[in-house]
């Protein structure tokens, strides 16, 4: 057959953008990540330009110029998760991105979302114990919603008397994430109910667990939260609520694992109770700083964890105002992107920005909410243990 001259062009041009790699990765990058996948058959070096580290590290920089919310609006053993996306009149979209329910998955019980980072999610859902059993445990997973890969973690030491906590770390590098676990190893004096706590933690580069000692304090359930993982990861470090009881304690640990213990800020005794903080607490992460937020009968106070000119730190009080939903929506889940909060109460959503001070409410779920979880998300190719198999790190 002879090759017309509008065919020669369209030859000649893909081969020509072929042999410029860069402007080629830089143009499929900006695909969603499912479209990317379905190239990879197209031919061996289609293949081999989408499966290596610096594309992985390109696309997802293209990704965070896109970003939205995951969601899981109810827990249930097969784990339903959604993207947000505007929509009309600023609404929320919720479009079905993916079900995740692993075979290996203890088939008693529930998943829950704990964490979201580098187009991964960390979910966990408690192994069915006898009840006469003293020890409990979690299966702690790492997915990849986009690519619909989920990763098992190895089981951790079991946790005498009560639920072990989670905690998700990661960076600077995108291939790299620390689980910190903390658990209890016994009573400190039998009969007492004290717990002796340690802590473990998994690394994406080795793949294991390791011990790395002594933990002071256990973090609390926070709000509606069935789990104790409740945490924030801000400025290289995690938080964890520890007790909302005057002064009112953070722990904190960092990526090389040492612990520190933090009050929260403080409110005249003078005021009343409920205007002081209260159990609708919550941590968040602000522009990379560690925020509190806690929400009174009809306003909301937004602390932010500041180093001043002496590069020492405090809670500094950014922001008090209003909230825009009633005395009877209850707050079941909050969450923040860049400069906006996301608030997730039992009827709406609703988003507050930081700079015009204003709140939106951006619509209802596809299903009644129950213990909901959302997280900022972009997409991403990375792999759920870390980028071991991306080649080129």
């Amino acid at each position: 057959m002879v090759e017309t001259r509008a065919q020669h062009r369209r030859r000649v041009t893909w081969e020509d953008l072929e042999s410029k790699r860069d402007v080629f990765r830089d143009i499929l990058s900006r695909l969603p990540v499912r479209c990317i996948r379905s190239l990879k058959t197209v031919n061996k070096y289609w293949h081999g330009s989408v499966s290596d580290k610096h594309f992985a590290t390109v696309q997802l920089a293209q990704s965070r110029k896109k970003p939205s919310y995951i969601a899981c609006p109810r827990v249930d053993k097969a784990m339903e998760l959604y993207l947000l996306k505007p929509g009309k009149l600023g609404k929320f979209n919720f479009l079905h991105h993916t079900t995740v329910d692993p075979p290996e998955r203890s088939a008693d019980d529930y998943m829950h979302m704990i964490s979201s980072f580098n187009g991964l999610v960390c979910c966990i859902n408690q192994l069915s114990v006898e009840p006469e059993d003293d020890f409990e445990n979690l299966q702690i997973w790492i997915c990849n919603p986009s690519t619909e890969e989920a990763l098992l973690l190895p089981q951790g030491t079991p946790s005498f008397w009560t639920e072990p906590c989670v905690g998700v770390a990661y960076g600077p590098d995108i291939s790299e994430y620390k689980i910190f676990r903390i658990f209890s190893v016994g009573e400190k004096n039998t009969g007492e109910g004290d717990l002796m706590l340690k802590c473990e933690v998994y690394s994406s580069s080795t793949g294991a667990w390791r011990g790395i000692g002594s933990v002071l304090h256990l973090p609390m359930y926070v709000c509606c939260s069935p789990h104790r993982s409740s945490h924030v990861f801000a400025g290289g470090k995690i938080y964890w609520l520890v007790s909302l009881e005057d002064p009112g304690i953070i722990l904190s640990v960092d990526m090389e694992g040492s612990f520190e213990v933090m009050e929260l800020p403080q409110y005249s005794t003078e005021l009343r109770d409920e205007d002081r903080i209260t159990v609708a607490t919550y941590l968040i992460n602000l522009g990379g700083s560690l925020s509190l937020v806690v929400l009174h009968a009809d306003y909301f106070d937004i602390w932010v964890w500041k180093e001043d000119c002496k590069k020492s730190f405090s809670w500094v009080l950014v922001t008090c105002d209003d909230v825009p939903y009633k005395d009877f929506d209850i707050v079941l889940f909050m969450t923040s992107s860049e400069k906006e909060i996301l608030c997730v109460t039992d009827s709406h959503l609703w988003t507050y920005h930081l700079e015009t001070k204003k709140w939106k409410r951006r619509g209802m779920p596809p299903t009644p909410f129950m213990n909901p979880a959302m997280f900022p998300f972009t997409e991403s190719l990375l792999p759920c243990n870390g980028g071991v198999r991306l080649e080129g790190g």
